[in-house]
């Protein structure tokens, strides 16, 4: 049973180096070597958990998909009203603070992804997973009527993820004519302008 969470543990330590790696080099300065140095272990061992470079990308990858995916479900499981519900989700979709290599690292392999089947389809499940966060807070919202929706829930909630993918682009590339304020600035506009809702501003009034 050691052998085996040791065995774990050493592969959450190589996918955590991986991550790393490809945030801070890119995807084509992640080597089986590179990624053993950020790990503190030798590329022989590295190996023996992982065949390839390939192979141990797409178990970062989906690793990465499953942590992003579950730090955004957890803000909605807090006690809040539908438009509180909303502004967390649309600020979980930016990257700041410890999430920002996180989200480095998405974007970096999301670059290639249409070059592997097996990346490609891990966006789609996190795109769609994505879809489903907001369409439950709209559905939520338009119960209570919170919300006035003015298009079908899918297509709103797709806007907000393809909204928001387009600014955290923009924001990890150090767009100087975005920055975090004016990107939930941006979704808080397509909030107000779909469902009627402030957003943002019914958010800071319940932390007050």
């Amino acid at each position: 049973m050691a052998r085996k969470k040791d065995q774990a543990a050493r592969r959450e330590q190589l996918i955590q180096a991986t991550l790393d790696t490809i945030a801070e080099r890119g995807l084509v300065g992640a080597s089986l070597r590179s990624i053993a140095d950020a790990a503190g272990i030798s590329p022989r061992l590295v190996a023996y958990y992982y065949p390839d470079l390939e192979s141990l990308i797409e178990a970062a990858h989906q690793a990465a998909t499953e942590r992003y995916y579950w730090s955004r479900h957890q803000v909605l499981l807090e006690d809040a009203q539908p438009r509180q519900k909303l502004a967390r989700l649309i600020r979980s979709g930016l990257p700041r603070g410890e999430d920002r290599l996180l989200s480095q690292a998405l974007n970096e392999i999301a670059v290639n992804a249409g070059r592997s089947r097996m990346h490609a389809t891990l966006m789609t499940l996190l795109f769609d997973r994505e879809v489903s966060l907001y369409s439950s807070v709209l559905e939520a919202g338009r119960a209570t009527g919170d919300f006035v929706l003015n298009e079908p829930v899918d297509v709103i909630a797709r806007n907000f993820v393809a909204l928001e993918d387009a600014l955290g682009m923009h924001l990890l590339a150090q767009n100087s004519s975005v920055d975090l304020a004016r990107a939930e600035q941006q979704l808080a506009s397509l909030a107000r302008a779909t469902t009627g809702a402030d957003v943002l501003s019914a958010d800071e009034s319940a932390a007050g």
